[in-house]
């Protein structure tokens, strides 16, 4: 085989391979084995098609429209059957990037999402295929068509895929190496030409491959589809668990966390209620209330046994799931299955954690604007809840020391007890909290009314606050008995932090040391208040918190920002106004040369401004007989001799040369009545000027700056 046929196929053998390479990666983005493969097959096919550009009887442009177009047919076939609503090809094509963006991260490899994906692999290669055909010896296109598969593997997944850039320094050494060897065939000698680009290849790969505090996301440019599903609180089935004891619910596989079911933000006095609003897992949606600075993400498998319901068991906020279909409410993470749960039920879920260190804990505050109003709702909080949250807290110095306190004073003296009546109106913990000894409920309950009463206690002091319903750290098997409930609280700048007011009952949080010198300085100053409600309340009860105070201050600055934004156009306009009224008594000043200058003023606003070399009366002629006499005037104004100057009026700034010049403002003055008839022509040519406009030039007619700035 001669040297060019040799160089020919090492240029395309070398371009597949880098491309195929490309779309490897590329398979990052999704869940399982199969991506890469369809990938890689899909660059493959593009460089399959190489007869068939090459066939001389058809037309180059005809086989690639061919290709491009069996290609978008297979896409809708495989999307048309879980597509949005509409069936039409052109809908359920541009909904494939849109629908890969929503999803999870990485994606289910099912077809809809991988279709995306293969599209732009296949449509990638064959433009390097076109490129390699037309001839040329340029090795940029394959470079550049695996440069753009890496790039969008980066924004897909976020830069996982390549947190070390071993991928990128993989490539760069095969382009490097790709144009040494083709290099060589093709040009025996001229290998060097191409290692100058290396060392670009290495810079670029790098700048890739370095974090960016300001990331591009592209899933932010779409808005994620939110659906509403009709799911009940968990809540009151714990003592429903807790009597199936031994039962397997789940198996779970992982370090030994706490799981959770849902997260419970709504209080209505009466029950808490779950989100109603859910989305895919891994969308872009941030929650209400940020995560901490400190995290940890841990990855768990979990195989359902006799659990029941539309929830799944996850850790933390989910931000993966190999379930098909799972959605994910984005403020809690709760995650729901639209279907019902069944025995044997496998999934993986990957969770993020916050985990502050006892010292951070110390001195954190909680957020004190409108962020937090959701987890401070108290709809008709009793008297009595109120004024004992208050005594509970009353030399406690921090948000913490108050959340300490007040799970000690609810644990204290009170007995998990399964048989207790559920429930978690304000009615049901007071009975809790306040109930005389023999009185079904009082200071005995599931812990349903231990993470509620810590929870409503909180808020009445100005703790954002949430129930958790879920299941004690385990390792294997969770049976019914290790369902329980904890409650949470948010520190601004360290997230949500699980308090345990149940006794034996350990969710994770803050260490049982620090909390013991909390109580231990408290106890020092006062002894726990009385467990008996308050006589006579107040008719009306407002329980304090820092954020009404914070809401009316953000409320009033929000409404100064607005007056400010809707003061600042006016004023602009008024200064305008005022500009352009200056201008007009200086040219009035100026007598009859001061008329022409407020004539070529309206010219100007209309759009209408003559060139320089023309002079006034050809610029009269077109705008009627009161613009041909007031030039004549003007003309006589600038040019005649000083005493015939005089006669009309005319200002001393010397002759009227050409249109661009006509109109400067002069110091001198004229006769009244010359300059008079001058100004009332002036008046009149701006009126037939002013009415040729169109109206959005009318609108800003007496505040367009342009007028200004003629000389």
């Amino acid at each position: 085989m001669r040297r060019g046929g040799v160089a020919v196929i090492a240029r395309l053998g070398w371009s597949a391979l880098l491309l195929v390479v490309a779309a490897l990666h590329l398979g990052a983005g999704w869940q399982g084995p199969l991506p890469p493969l369809v990938f890689a097959g899909a660059a493959l096919a593009a460089f399959a098609s190489l007869p068939l550009l090459r066939w001389r009887r058809v037309p180059t442009g005809l086989v690639v429209f061919s290709l491009l177009v069996l290609a978008a047919v297979a896409a809708y076939l495989v999307a048309r059957g879980s597509a949005i609503d509409s069936t039409d090809p052109l809908p359920v094509l541009l909904d494939l990037v849109p629908r890969l963006l929503t999803a999870a991260r990485p994606a289910p490899a099912t077809p809809e999402l991988l279709a995306p994906g293969a599209l732009l692999v296949f449509g990638v290669s064959l433009a390097v295929v076109l490129s390699l055909l037309r001839g040329g010896r340029s090795l940029l296109a394959p470079v550049a068509g695996a440069a753009v598969l890496y790039t969008c593997t980066a924004l897909l997944t976020a830069g996982r895929a390549d947190r070390t850039g071993l991928v990128a320094v993989a490539l760069v050494a095969l382009v490097a190496a790709g144009w040494l060897v083709v290099d060589r065939l093709e040009v025996g000698g001229r290998a060097l030409l191409g290692l100058p680009a290396v060392p670009v290849a290495v810079v670029a790969a790098v700048a890739l491959a370095l974090p960016s505090g300001q990331a591009f996301e592209p899933r932010e440019l779409v808005e994620p589809p939110v659906g509403v599903l009709g799911v009940t609180s968990p809540l009151p089935q714990l003592a429903s668990w807790a009597g199936l004891g031994d039962t397997e619910l789940f198996r779970v596989s992982g370090p030994e966390r706490a799981v959770r079911l849902v997260a419970l933000a709504d209080y209505s006095g009466a029950a808490w209620r779950a989100a109603s609003l859910y989305g895919p897992i891994g969308a872009v949606a941030a929650p209400d209330l940020p995560p901490g600075s400190r995290v940890v993400e841990e990855e768990f498998e979990v195989t359902i046994g006799e659990l029941r319901g539309n929830w799944l068991p996850a850790v933390g906020r989910p931000t993966a799931v190999t379930l098909d279909g799972a959605v994910v409410d984005p403020d809690s993470g709760s995650l729901v299955l639209p279907g019902e749960l069944r025995p044997g039920l496998r999934y993986r879920v990957r969770g993020v954690l916050d985990v502050p260190d006892d010292d951070d804990l110390l001195d954190a505050r909680v957020p004190t604007d409108g962020r937090a109003r959701r987890y401070l709702e108290l709809p008709g909080l009793p008297y009595s809840l109120a004024e004992y949250a208050r005594q509970v807290v009353r030399h406690a110095r921090t948000p913490y020391e108050q959340a300490v306190a007040i799970e000690q004073v609810v644990k204290q003296g009170r007995t998990p007890d399964a048989q207790a009546p559920v429930g978690s109106s304000y009615a049901r913990l007071e009975r809790f909290l306040f109930g005389a000894p023999g009185e079904p409920g009082a200071n005995a309950g599931t812990a349903e009314q231990f993470a509620s009463a810590f929870a409503v206690l909180g808020r009445a002091v100005g703790l954002p606050t949430r129930v958790v319903v879920g299941f004690q750290p385990v390792a294997g098997v969770v049976r019914g008995g290790d369902a329980t409930a904890w409650p949470e609280v948010y520190f601004e700048g360290w997230g949500w932090v699980p308090f345990d007011p149940v006794a034996g009952v350990s969710s994770g949080g803050s260490s049982a040391a620090q909390k013991r010198e909390v109580l231990d300085r408290l106890a020092s100053i006062t002894a726990s208040p009385s467990s008996t409600p308050l006589s006579a309340p107040p008719p009306l009860v407002v329980p304090s918190s820092p954020v009404v105070a914070g809401d009316a201050v953000v409320g009033s600055r929000r409404w100064v920002g607005y007056a400010v934004l809707a003061a600042v156009p006016l004023v602009v306009l008024l200064v305008l106004g005022l500009a352009r009224l200056v201008r007009r008594r200086r040219l009035r000043r100026a007598g009859v040369v001061g008329a022409w200058g407020y004539v070529l003023d309206g010219l100007l606003l209309a759009g209408l401004t003559p060139p320089p070399h023309r002079t006034a009366p050809d610029v009269a002629a077109g705008l009627g007989a009161a613009a041909v006499e007031l030039a004549e005037l003007a003309e006589r104004a600038a040019f005649a001799p000083r005493g015939d100057r005089e006669l009309v009026g005319a200002g001393a700034d010397g002759p009227v040369r050409a249109a661009g010049s006509v109109g400067s403002v002069g110091s001198g003055a004229g006769e009244a009545a010359p300059a008079a008839r001058a100004w009332r022509l002036a008046r009149e040519v701006r009126r037939t000027v002013r009415g040729r406009v169109h109206w959005h030039r009318k609108v800003f007619w007496a505040v367009d700056p342009r007028a200004l700035w003629r000389r």
